[in-house]
């Protein structure tokens, strides 16, 4: 009777330590969750509504750093990447800190993508933020490959991989080529007004369209060339 209160109890004993155990895991990822909620927030108005929260973005990175340190997550890295990229962007911030935000952006997406590698949004934030400092093309092409790797049909990355892709197709190899031509065509049936009005501001002529996917699908390129003048 003894030996079996003495199981019972050491049976207790291992259950109360074990939930310690859970809670003190808990308790910080709480914390972190808590601290990142007013980030998810602004970033999903930002979304809505393409206001860049001028006012506010350094205490939301400021809160998403802190959810960093409660809990080292890829989405926390991700949201403070972003959070840097609107700061580099937002022609509020002073000239001399845009390129140290757009650095950090592109120093927290990496981060990012070393935790998880498929997260075609921060692959493509790096390749955006050295395309905005004019770094070397092949240091901005391959974050780009790897961006439509990892998510080849995400249908709000398909405009902004060609607006970057297309300035550099006397820099890309076959493979890159070809990747750049399937977006872009992607992007044609997906998100055409989208598409006419990037190509309106960096190949009007659509003459680099044309080299492009001229050959692939001449149909698709007639109806840009009609259809483009027409967008605003």
């Amino acid at each position: 009777m003894v030996q079996l209160k003495s199981k019972q109890l050491w049976v207790v004993m291992l259950a109360a330590l074990a939930g310690v155990a859970l809670l003190t895991l808990a308790v910080p990822r709480m914390k972190a969750s808590l601290r990142f909620l007013p980030v998810d927030l602004a970033i999903e108005v930002y979304y809505q509504e393409r206001e860049i929260p001028t006012r506010r973005i350094l205490t939301l990175i400021g809160f998403a750093e802190q959810a960093i340190a409660h809990h080292d997550h890829y989405r926390y890295h991700d949201g403070l990447s972003f959070l840097y990229y609107l700061r580099g962007l937002d022609r509020y911030t002073p000239a001399l800190e845009r390129r140290p935000a757009y650095r950090e952006s592109e120093a927290q997406a990496i981060e990012t993508v070393k935790r998880a590698p498929a997260q075609p949004e921060a692959w493509l934030r790096i390749a955006t933020v050295r395309s905005v400092l004019r770094d070397e093309p092949d240091t901005v092409i391959e974050p780009w490959k790897m961006s439509i790797f990892t998510g080849r049909t995400h249908s709000t990355l398909l405009v902004p991989r060609v607006e970057i892709g297309l300035p550099l197709t006397g820099q890309m190899d076959a493979e890159a080529t070809a990747m750049l031509r399937d977006q872009l065509l992607l992007a044609w049936e997906l998100k055409p007004v989208e598409l006419l009005r990037a190509l309106k501001q960096h190949d009007p002529g659509l003459a680099r369209t044309r080299a492009l996917a001229g050959n692939i699908n001449p149909a698709a390129v007639t109806e840009m060339e009609a259809r483009i003048e027409k967008v605003r």
